[in-house]
């Protein structure tokens, strides 16, 4: 079974939970308690070098990075996640670097801000976190999905740190295609939810 070295309010975790969801695939969730600093003791350096969750094992091999996990368990159990022509597979390589780079500096340490103190220039990742959802909603004011014309590790890359940026004091309801493209993901096959994001309807009428 594989080892998910995992946070259950981490968004970056969040991505790899869902996919292991929607693919099926039973694991264990190892806790890691990064607000108080696990993540620097020596046996996690052994599993990590950089000493960010989430990490997979996977039978003694060691996947890091959100977005390299997704990558391989779409590649190792359903490659149509990844999509299917040379045109999607570089909108998904397109969107997993928008995840790290345009959302991870922008959403996630605005939430990071809020959440647990953290010491950034809020009034800068707030106004990079306004720019990145008006980016994704002019974009999916045009398209259903965002690297193809169904969920790929592209979606469940980038919906995470979207979805709880409400935790970050910014205005997530204001814009509507972001907020039907959560919608979907919500009801995809599979989904799981975290504290600040939706349940979705089968979770809400148990």
């Amino acid at each position: 079974m594989m080892t998910l070295y995992d946070h259950p309010l981490s968004g970056n975790c969040h991505k790899v939970r869902m996919l292991l969801s929607m693919l099926g695939l039973p694991y264990r969730s190892e806790f890691v308690d990064v607000p108080n600093e696990a993540h620097h003791a020596p046996w996690f350096g052994e599993i990590n070098p950089l000493r960010q969750i989430p990490a997979l094992d996977d039978d003694g091999y060691l996947v890091c990075d959100s977005q390299s996990i997704l990558t391989y368990l779409a590649q190792s159990h359903a490659p149509h996640w990844l999509g299917d022509t040379p045109q999607s597979h570089a909108r998904v390589a397109q969107w997993l670097s928008f995840a790290a780079n345009e959302i991870g500096n922008s959403l996630q340490p605005a939430r990071l801000y809020y959440l647990l103190g953290e010491k950034v220039d809020i009034e800068s990742v707030s106004a990079k976190g306004k720019r990145v959802l008006e980016v994704l909603d002019a974009y999916l004011a045009k398209h259903e999905w965002l690297a193809a014309e169904r969920p790929t590790i592209a979606d469940l890359a980038c919906m995470p740190y979207v979805g709880l940026s409400r935790e970050g004091h910014l205005p997530l309801d204001d814009y509507a295609h972001v907020m039907a493209w959560i919608e979907r993901i919500v009801a995809l096959p599979g989904y799981v939810t975290m504290k600040g994001l939706p349940q979705a309807a089968a979770q809400l009428a148990v």
